[in-house]
């Protein structure tokens, strides 16, 4: 009993330090596009994107889903002494992620001019996705060694190599474009490209050294293993992709629409642009600088990087906190299920979904009357594209009920059901892009909108699902009316305070960081006053307990 309670101690921990990895990692990740906006612009942002996108189209098919594949075969191993077997499956693996790996790598180097021109009319992203070309080898090696130490119960190395990875991808990035930026806005873009890979060189320097001062408890473990299955080489792999497959396909849906978003926006784009300026009116576009105006190019590529960058780097930052916070809770409901308690199944989920609403209001409500000013003092050198924002910040609310959502039935063993609710959604997003995008009117703002509905359509085929089945039956007033309501009350009263402090004032960025934390405590006084937010909703809240005993003090 003890030694079971020794191990659920330990796996949790290890959990614990992966979550806090992977979200240092994406803060890293959003973060470092700020100076690098300061350096390329948002048009050579517009042409990092498209290569980006590619690339993450590459991992997907490459490597994303083998650490959980090689993590659950090599633990189900070593769990019964039969560290050979192991050590096998991790052999095979390598062998077959060099080979796609490789394969994928070739085909990108020499495919790159033809779908940098066919899909994005731009053959500017040729080098850039060349510059990707090495990562996608390396990542593919890493994969299988994150798989194998997560198999062998270890998770340091992973979250060292993941934070190493984007840390050096962020230096090596922004230093490269800020050195060849005097040379053209091409070569800097491709610097930037680079640096990802240099990021993933130095994060498997880190995976190889750790294996190498692992090998001698390796070897020990080698000679102790019982050997407990024939299986061939053949076998072994066929259960790899088996398990790796069906998260590829699911983990494949948003990167490819990713992929198709950028296709849309420079194959569409251009001619609405072209009625834009037959109708005199490309003043009204989201563009301060008038030499970017004079060349369409220019202004489809500054457009571009603007939803790259502004938008969506943005909205991810308060949607990869919240999901840190609440995905921590996607295991306890796995433990659920096996336990068939369906009532704890069913709590589990409405508190999931409550504290994922606690923070997404506010940061929707933030984001819409605050976009502008945001963008303009993280990026004062690219100030434009905080109207992105302004129109697409509710999409946090949708994003947030869509991932915990897709968490929970992931955690009950219903993979398929949100990856099938993903590409509806998905679908109706290739739909709304092609009208949206089309409109002279909607222009870049298309995308934006599209993806608002694509989200509300995933978050609600997901909690019609959880409610027909599982027979959830969701406070929506507690949930998602309350917290709305309050985060209103907090803007109408944020805004009011920086309109007077900008009267006294005069800058923007100034007034903005008073208001902000301000306006954290109207909202957190507000929801303890109105009951939105709960004592139990403060147990579940990192930082909750103090808050508790502050409140509970005479």
């Amino acid at each position: 009993m003890e030694q079971n309670k020794h191990t659920g101690t330990h796996i949790l921990k290890g959990a614990m330090i992966l979550s806090i990895a992977v979200f240092i990692s994406k803060i890293i990740g959003i973060l470092y596009r700020i100076p690098l906006t300061d350096a390329i612009g948002d048009a050579g942002n517009g042409i990092f994107a498209p290569a980006y996108q590619v690339y993450m189209v590459m991992l997907t098919l490459s490597s994303v889903a083998l650490p959980t594949a090689i993590s659950k075969m090599v633990s189900e191993r070593v769990a019964i002494g039969a560290y050979e077997d192991a050590q096998r499956v991790y052999k095979i693996a390598m062998r077959y992620s060099i080979i796609v790996g490789a394969i994928l790598s070739i085909v990108l180097w020499v495919g790159a001019d033809v779908i940098a021109t066919t899909f994005f009319n731009m053959k500017e992203a040729a080098w850039p996705m060349r510059a990707l070309v090495p990562a996608i080898f390396i990542v593919a090696i890493m994969a299988v060694m994150r798989g194998y130490f997560q198999g062998m119960n270890s998770m340091t190395p992973t979250a060292i190599s993941q934070v190493v990875e984007q840390f050096v991808h962020a230096i090596v990035s922004v230093g490269l474009a800020y050195l060849l930026i005097s040379t053209s806005l091409e070569a800097a873009v491709v610097g930037a490209s680079f640096g990802t890979s240099v990021g993933a060189l130095f994060a498997l320097g880190v995976l190889v050294l750790v294996y190498y001062m692992m090998r001698p408890s390796i070897k020990k473990r080698l000679r102790k293993s019982k050997t407990t299955t024939d299986e061939s080489s053949g076998e072994i792999l066929k259960k790899i992709l088996v398990m790796s497959i069906p998260i590829m396909i699911s983990s494949s849906i948003f990167s490819i629409m990713g992929m198709i978003d950028y296709t849309m926006i420079y194959q569409i784009l251009p001619n609405t642009i072209e009625k834009i300026s037959q109708m005199g009116l490309l003043d009204t576009l989201p563009i301060s600088d008038p030499s970017v105006l004079l060349d369409q190019a220019s202004i489809v590529n500054s457009l571009g990087g603007q939803f790259s960058t502004k938008y969506t780097s943005l909205l991810n930052l308060p949607v990869s906190l919240i999901l840190t916070l609440g995905m921590a809770v996607i295991p306890a409901i796995s433990a659920s299920m096996a336990r068939q308690d369906f009532k704890d199944v069913r709590r589990k989920t409405k508190m999931v979904l409550k504290i994922g609403m606690l923070f997404a209001a506010p940061a929707t409500i933030g984001l819409m009357i605050f976009g502008k000013q945001i963008v303009g003092m993280l990026y004062a050198s690219a100030p434009d594209g905080g109207e992105l924002l302004t129109y697409g910040a509710i999409s946090v609310i949708f994003i947030t009920i869509a991932q915990l959502t897709t968490g929970v039935l992931q955690g009950m063993g219903k993979q398929a059901v949100p990856t099938a609710h993903a590409a509806v959604a998905c679908g109706v997003k290739v739909i709304f892009n092609i009208i949206l995008l089309s409109m002279p009117s909607m222009h870049i703002y298309g995308v934006v909108h599209s993806t608002t509905i694509c989200y509300f359509i995933y978050a609600a085929l997901n909690v019609i699902y959880l409610m027909r089945t599982m027979h959830i039956h969701l406070n929506v007033k507690q949930i998602i009316i309350k917290p709305v309501l309050v985060a209103g009350v907090m803007g109408v009263v944020s805004y009011l305070l920086y309109a007077l402090l900008y009267k006294f004032i005069g800058h923007a960025s100034v007034c903005l960081l008073i208001v902000i934390p301000i306006a954290a405590g109207v909202y957190g006084l507000l929801g303890l006053l109105t009951h939105t937010i709960t004592i139990k909703d403060l147990e579940h809240i990192p930082g909750g307990r103090k808050i508790i005993g502050l409140l509970s003090r005479d």
